[in-house]
């Protein structure tokens, strides 16, 4: 039950941070147009992918060592170290990069050089608070405080949408929304680090190695992570304009919604699992498995139904052009659905203190989403990237439930209860399918086939899931009647 209401705390958390994220995204689009949304996707992208990877690798690393309570200053004073110089590094090198570039390269060539040499100093300082905010966030979750870390993520994007919107409203433009994402990531660092309550130490050789050894294979996984939230993005910038990616970005953002409650579990189990793994205890580890994959999915079923049945409203919620995204928006929300279930996999491969595994299947997930995003994106135009990041989603599926086979044994994976799941969903379906005549025009009707899809999703579930509506009355504050 601790762990129930963790996560549902997580959750509430991440419910914040997706609905100021819509408020964001739809305020950078109805102020902006496709085209401004996608320049500012591409200068994210482009400071969260290559140059978030260090930052990735060591916060793993921090999470886990931290998570196996001994030493918690000195192995996190290790990690700061590291982010700090890294990021530092970095940021310089950015910017340097934008100076070079347009001596180079023909400034407007592509999105990928556009972004970069107009928009180098501001990403500079997006990168280094993308180090300081995840080194703290990795610090309180190896410290079993993911409820609290979810809170500083919320309250950062409150923070962030809060500043965007006013620079928005008050005229400025790309620059202005980079610089407020930066600043807010650095605030919330410092703020996560006052959280903490820990106490700098100076480490010594066996703390430095000990980070370092995990780090090795942990960036492989970090990498995995931008890889499928910023690759697409990066190919398409080389070839399709800023209009196209703006689009590609919204549908991105409505399906990324959907996973929040995966990424809860998974923090929530993780520290854990890593616990348990000291003591080889995996019948135990298996067990908070299955619960874990009972929900990963919970919202990602009834998310892939909706976008066939009312996809092109939807993204239409925006603004009218960017309904044009609505085949994309079903893709993508089916790549989440593999994700969801191969992350709960690989999490529990590295708690257990095997990131080599995770590493291999990450491996081969980034090697298969850049060759087919650059062949498919080649060939067959905007819609490539989304067939690219399913097809290498599934296939990390497969491999990650092959490689914790191998280690722990065949997990149980709760079929039946994931089957509810599409039974609930095809029936919400249908109903909102039947209702989509008889609603208002606008958003609306949007909103009111969205409320009935979600009302009818969860009664139905509620009912025909006796597992699913014993955990929700545990987790809930008042049990419902």
């Amino acid at each position: 039950m601790r762990l129930g209401k963790t996560t549902l705390v997580h959750f509430a958390s991440n419910v914040v941070v997706s609905a100021t994220g819509f408020v964001a995204t739809f305020a950078i689009a109805y102020l902006l147009g496709p085209a401004g949304l996608g320049e500012y996707a591409v200068a994210t992208a482009l400071g969260f992918f290559w140059l978030a990877i260090p930052a990735g690798a060591v916060g793993t690393a921090i999470r886990k060592r931290l998570s196996e309570g001994d030493d918690q200053a000195a192995f996190f004073t290790t990690g700061l170290a590291l982010n700090v110089i890294v990021g530092l590094v970095l940021a310089g090198a950015v910017y340097l990069a934008g100076l070079a570039l347009p001596r180079v390269l023909a400034p407007g060539g592509n999105e990928f050089v556009q972004v970069l040499s107009t928009y180098n100093a501001p990403m500079a300082v997006l990168v280094f608070g993308t180090y300081a905010y995840r080194t703290v966030t990795s610090g309180l979750q190896g410290q079993k405080r993911v409820g609290t870390s979810g809170v500083l993520k919320a309250a950062e994007r409150i923070g962030r949408t809060v500043a965007q919107v006013a620079v928005l409203a008050l005229g400025y433009g790309v620059t202005a929304l980079i610089v407020g994402h930066a600043l807010t990531l650095v605030l919330a660092g410092v703020l996560g680090f006052a959280l903490m309550g820990i106490r700098l130490r100076v480490p010594d050789r066996r703390h430095v190695e000990s980070v370092a050894a995990y780090a090795r294979y942990a960036w492989m996984g970090a990498l995995r992570s931008q890889t499928f939230s910023w690759m697409d993005t990066i190919v398409l910038s080389l070839f399709v304009g800023a209009a196209l990616i703006g689009v590609y970005e919204a549908a991105w953002g409505m399906a990324s919604l959907l996973a929040a409650i995966s990424g809860s579990i998974q923090r929530t189990l993780f520290p854990e699992v890593s616990e348990l793994s000291t003591d080889a205890a995996y019948d135990r580890v298996k067990h908070f498995l299955d619960e874990g994959l009972v929900f990963a999915g919970v919202f990602v079923i009834p998310g892939l139904f909706g976008a066939a049945v009312v996809g092109p409203r939807v993204l239409a919620f925006y603004s009218p052009e960017f309904s044009r995204g609505a085949t994309v928006l079903v893709l993508l929300v089916l790549a989440y659905w593999f994700d969801v279930y191969a992350s709960q996999f690989l999490s529990v491969v590295n708690a257990i203190d095997h990131p080599d595994v995770a590493y291999r299947v990450n491996g081969w997930f980034i090697m298969t989403n850049l060759v087919l995003n650059v062949a498919l994106i080649w060939a067959v135009g905007w819609y490539g990237a989304a067939v690219a990041t399913a097809v290498s989603s599934l296939l990390r599926l497969g491999l990650g439930y092959r490689g914790l086979s191998a280690l722990i044994g065949r997990p149980s994976i709760p079929l039946k209860e994931i089957g509810l799941e599409v039974v609930a969903a095809a029936g919400m379906a249908v109903l909102v399918l039947g209702a989509k005549p008889f609603a208002l025009q606008g958003r609306l009707g949007t909103l009111q086939l969205v409320g009935l899809g979600a009302v009818t999703y969860v009664a139905l579930l509620l009912v025909i899931s006796g597992r699913i509506r014993q955990k929700t009355r545990s987790v809930l504050p008042v049990a419902p009647l």
